[in-house]
C-alpha cells in the first residue's frame, strides 16, 4: 500500500513539474489555456494576433445621421486614405501582401512581408462621414468568398479587353479575367497567365476618359484618362484588395448639378451599365463631387450593394473578376432595349426609380373607376427664369375643373427622396421647360406629363428632352406652346424684334445668345382660355 502512494506522488510531482516548464509563464498559460476545448465564458474561441492587422470600425447607429469619426493614430496606413465618397450598403475588402511581383513597389505603397498570407475579413466595416472629406455609410454583413493571391497568379482564363470607340457620346472597356486597378495612378491592368502569354497581345493600352459627354472636347478635358494595360502576370502588382464583384470605373462632373445632366450623364448611363449585376458591382468614381453621392445615394445604393471607393486617391491595388471602364449612354433619358444589356428598358428604369425610394404608387388609378378622388395635379415652381408669373390666378380655375393642385420646387438642396413622393403622389405634372420636369421619372404608369413650351423654337427640343423619353417610360404626355402675349419677353423688346419675328437668326448668333434670352430672360403668363382644352384632355387621358 505505501508503495502505490509512493508512485502516486512520484506521478503527480512529474505532472506538476511538467506544467511548470510548459506554462513558464502566466501570458503564456492564459493564452494556452484559452485554446483548449474546455474552456469556458469569454474564453471559448481560441484567439491569436493575425499577421495582417486587421482594422474594424464601430458600427454606425443611426445610418440616417451618421456620426464623424477621426481616424486615431493607431489606425494602419492603409485606412488612412479612406475613400472620400459614401459606401453604400456592403462592404468586401481583403487585406493582401502588398508587393508587385516583380520584386519593386515604387509607385504602389507600402508592401507587407513576402510570407504573409491575405487576410479575408469576415465583416464588413462601417462608415466614416464627412472628415476631411472621409465620408462613408453603414453596409450590410456579406461574407467574401476567400482567396489568395496565389489563386489570381495561376489565372487560366484571359480574354482581351474588349474596348468600343464607335460612340460619339462614350467610349467604353470592359475587362474580364485576372483585372487589377490602382486608382492613384488611373491604371487598369488585364492580366495575362503563363498559358496565354502573348507577346502581341502584350502591353496593348487603351484609354478612356469615363464620362458619356465625349462630343464635349472642352468639357472632356477635366477628366482623367483611365489607362486600360494588358500586362504579363510577373509585371503587375500584387493584389492588396480582393473582390468577387465586378467594378465600374466611372467620372462626375461635367454638368451635372443640373438635375437633368444628374439624369441624363450619370443616373440613366449608370442604370444602363450596371443593372445587370444586380448589386454585384462596386463603384470608383473619378473627379468625385461628394455631394452628387450623398444626394443620390437612394438610387446608387439600389445599383451596388459595396462602398463607393473615390479613385483617384485610391493607393490599395484592388483586384476584380470583371471591371468595366466607362458608363453607356443611349437618348438622353432613354434606355433603348436593342443596345442595352439584357434587352432592359426606359420603362425598367422607371420601376427601378420608384423601388429605389420605395414609392406607393406603380400606375395611375382611371378615373371614374369607383373613386371619387380627385386627379392631383402638380405645377413644378421654378424661382428664377421661365417661371408661371400668374399662378395664383390659374390654381383656382385648374381646380374648378375637377383636380387637385400641390405645388413643388425642385430645388439643387432637396432630398430627392422625399421630392419624389411628392410625384409620384400625383396624376399630372406640369410645368414651364427645365430641369425640374426630369423628376417625371417618378411619376406612376400612365400619368400625364405637361410640358409649357417657352417662347422661341424650343417644341423639338422639348419633345426630346423630355416627350420622347416619358413616353417610352409609359407616361401620357402632352406639349403647349406659348403664344407671344404669353411670355413675358414682350416687356423686353418691341413687337417687330427678331426674337418674335426671326427666332432663327437670334439662334445662329450661338447657344448662349439664344438660350440667354429664350431660357434666361423669359417668363410666362399662362392664358387659361387658351390652355383649358390641354387640361380637359388631360382629364380625357386620365379615364382610358
Amino acid at each position: 500500500m505505501n508503495g502505490v502512494r509512493t508512485n502516486y506522488i512520484v506521478i503527480m510531482s512529474s505532472c506538476f513539474i511538467f506544467l511548470l516548464v510548459y506554462f513558464s509563464t502566466p501570458d503564456q498559460f492564459a493564452n494556452r489555456l484559452r485554446s483548449f476545448p474546455f474552456g469556458t465564458g469569454k474564453y471559448d474561441k481560441a484567439t491569436q494576433e493575425p499577421s495582417i492587422p486587421v482594422v474594424k470600425q464601430s458600427p454606425v447607429q443611426n445610418q440616417s445621421s451618421p456620426s464623424i469619426q477621426t481616424p486615431s493614430p493607431e489606425t494602419p496606413a492603409q485606412e488612412q486614405y479612406a475613400p472620400s465618397i459614401p459606401n453604400t450598403q456592403k462592404k468586401e475588402t481583403t487585406v493582401e501582401e502588398f508587393e508587385p511581383s516583380n520584386g519593386t513597389t515604387e509607385g504602389f505603397g507600402p508592401s507587407l512581408e513576402k510570407d504573409e498570407e491575405p487576410v479575408q475579413e469576415q465583416f464588413r466595416p462601417s462608415v466614416q462621414i464627412p472628415q476631411d472629406d472621409i465620408i462613408h455609410e453603414q453596409f450590410q454583413p456579406s461574407v467574401p468568398i476567400p482567396q489568395k493571391q496565389e489563386q489570381l497568379d495561376g489565372v487560366k482564363f484571359f480574354k482581351k479587353p474588349s474596348c468600343d470607340f464607335s460612340d460619339v457620346q462614350f467610349d467604353l472597356c470592359d475587362v474580364e479575367g485576372d483585372v487589377r486597378v490602382h486608382g492613384k495612378s488611373s491604371t487598369v491592368f488585364s492580366v495575362t497567365s503563363l498559358e496565354n502569354y502573348n507577346s502581341e497581345a502584350n502591353n496593348e493600352t487603351w484609354s478612356v476618359r469615363p464620362h458619356p459627354r465625349k462630343y464635349a472636347a472642352e468639357l472632356m478635358a477635366q477628366f482623367r484618362e483611365v489607362q486600360i494595360k494588358v500586362a504579363d502576370y510577373a509585371q503587375v502588382p500584387k493584389c492588396d484588395v480582393i473582390h468577387n464583384s465586378a467594378a465600374v470605373i466611372f467620372a462626375t462632373g461635367g454638368f451635372n448639378g443640373n438635375y437633368f445632366h444628374d439624369f441624363t450623364d450619370l443616373i440613366v448611363p449608370l442604370f444602363i451599365t450596371s443593372y445587370r449585376f444586380k448589386g454585384e458591382v462596386q463603384f470608383l468614381v473619378s473627379n468625385a463631387q461628394v455631394w452628387f453621392v450623398l444626394k443620390y445615394s437612394g438610387l446608387l445604393r439600389k445599383l451596388s450593394s459595396y462602398e463607393i471607393l473615390d479613385f483617384d486617391k485610391e493607393e490599395r491595388i484592388h483586384c476584380y473578376p470583371r471591371v468595366i471602364v466607362g458608363l453607356s449612354k443611349h437618348k438622353d433619358l432613354i434606355v433603348e432595349p436593342s443596345r442595352a444589356p439584357n434587352h432592359i428598358s426606359t420603362v425598367e428604369f422607371g420601376h427601378f426609380a420608384r423601388m429605389a425610394y420605395s414609392l406607393e404608387r406603380n400606375t395611375t388609378t382611371k378615373l371614374g373607376e369607383g373613386s371619387a378622388k380627385k386627379p392631383r395635379l402638380l405645377i413644378m415652381a421654378r424661382n428664377h427664369s421661365r417661371a408661371l408669373m400668374n399662378r395664383e390666378e390659374i390654381v383656382p380655375l385648374i381646380e374648378a375643373l375637377g383636380f387637385e393642385v400641390v405645388i413643388g420646387n425642385a430645388l439643387f438642396s432637396m432630398d430627392v427622396g422625399e421630392f419624389a413622393r411628392l410625384v409620384n403622389s400625383a396624376d399630372v405634372m406640369m410645368g414651364v421647360h427645365g430641369a425640374g420636369l426630369t423628376n417625371f421619372v417618378f411619376l406612376p404608369t400612365n400619368a400625364v406629363l405637361i410640358q409649357i413650351v417657352p417662347l422661341g423654337n424650343y417644341e423639338r427640343t422639348c419633345q426630346y428632352d423630355f416627350g420622347e423619353p416619358a413616353v417610352d417610360m409609359g407616361l401620357k404626355y402632352l406639349q403647349y406652346s406659348i403664344s407671344e402675349e404669353e411670355s413675358t419677353l414682350t416687356d423686353l423688346y418691341p413687337i417687330n424684334h427678331p426674337v418674335f419675328r426671326d427666332p432663327e437668326s437670334i439662334h445662329r448668333q450661338g447657344w448662349q445668345t439664344a438660350n440667354g434670352i429664350y431660357l434666361g430672360k423669359q417668363n410666362v403668363r399662362l392664358n387659361f382660355t387658351r390652355f383649358r382644352p390641354i387640361l380637359e384632355k388631360t382629364l380625357d387621358l386620365l379615364r382610358q
